[in-house]
């Protein structure tokens, strides 16, 4: 335990150094300066290429600058007290407060530990997979439509219940979770239910010295309270109106100074394509003539939808004896 106070005093004293760098320039950087990233669940929307993914690891980066020794002495307040009610119990903070599915490398290089949706949520012992956090702890996780937006998330049943329950209790443990998306209504309804602030990315700039060293990183963007936008709604359509005491959506701007993309590859996902590769294959084009083999393997490779489906039907048709059943069907 006093090799932990230590360190995190000296994680304290780096950050205060960071922090005393700072000056104030009016933009959303000056919250996360005074209050970090709030407990809460926030999803960053915007089209591919936008910048959310920068955006998020930058918010992370510039939280750690000034609030990480904060978030690992909340923890470790919060486990020395559960370590005294629980005789023999002796759980370690870890050392970094932040958890991304990409790796991310927060000044002084000290990388994140991974995490991603399907092992977060409230913990069960019917869901092993399910990680514990420590109090304070910031979650990120990119492109989460690909984690719900599939067959596997349909079929996960119970567990999906404790992913939600996880978001609707997050504030008791003063967790923050972050995502990106880039169709938010293609999320789980109740994903987009349980979200708390909505951010849509209009875009970013990227600065440079003349020597082409980048130095700075902007991104301009809209943040919403969702939730507040949501039930002042459905109070509208029950007649009551109270539009004018919630917190209008707001333009803002976040500014990195450094050069954030050194920080994480965002090319991570890479290995998803070689997974599996002995060799590559390839499929030569048919010749453009009008011969009935090419014709045919023509038609092979460019399938019409209406092609598939009868396809499909033909199959979970029973063949009888003496019966032809239709592949193409009539067109």
């Amino acid at each position: 335990m006093c090799l932990q106070w230590i360190k995190s005093r000296f994680a304290a004293r780096k950050t205060a150094r960071m922090a005393a760098d700072y000056v104030p320039d009016g933009t959303y950087t000056d919250e996360i300066y005074y209050h970090g990233i709030k407990s809460g669940v926030y999803g960053v929307v915007g089209p591919q290429g936008v910048g959310k993914t920068s955006f998020c690891m930058a918010l992370l980066c510039l939280d750690y600058m000034y609030h990480g020794a904060e978030r690992l002495q909340k923890a470790q307040k919060e486990i020395d007290l559960y370590n005294s009610q629980n005789p023999g119990a002796n759980v370690k903070v870890p050392a970094c407060a932040y958890r991304t599915r990409t790796k991310l490398w927060l000044p002084n290089n000290k990388p994140t530990y991974h995490t991603d949706i399907y092992q977060f949520g409230l913990p069960s012992p019917d869901f092993p997979e399910i990680q514990h956090f420590p109090k304070s702890t910031v979650i990120y996780c990119d492109e989460i439509d690909s984690a719900l937006d599939n067959r596997a998330w349909t079929r996960l049943g119970d567990y999906k219940q404790q992913i939600f329950d996880g978001l609707k209790y997050i504030r008791h443990l003063d967790l923050a979770f972050l995502y990106d998306v880039q169709r938010f209504e293609k999320l789980d309804v109740n994903v987009r239910r349980l979200t708390t602030h909505l951010i849509y990315i209009l875009g970013k700039k990227d600065y440079y010295t003349d020597r082409g060293e980048l130095i700075r990183t902007e991104w301009d963007f809209v943040l919403v309270e969702r939730q507040q936008a949501d039930n002042a709604a459905l109070l509208k359509e029950l007649g009551v109106d109270i539009s004018a005491y919630i917190t209008a959506p707001s333009r803002c701007k976040l500014v990195y100074k450094g050069n954030i993309y050194a920080r994480y590859n965002s090319y991570a996902c890479k290995p998803l394509w070689y997974r599996g590769l002995k060799q590559y294959e390839i499929e030569r084009h048919p010749e453009s003539d009008y011969k009935q083999e090419s014709i045919e393997q023509f038609c092979q490779q460019n399938r019409l939808k209406l092609d598939q489906n009868n396809a499909k039907l033909a199959e979970n048709q029973p063949n009888n004896a003496g019966d032809s059943v239709p592949v193409g069907g009539d067109r």
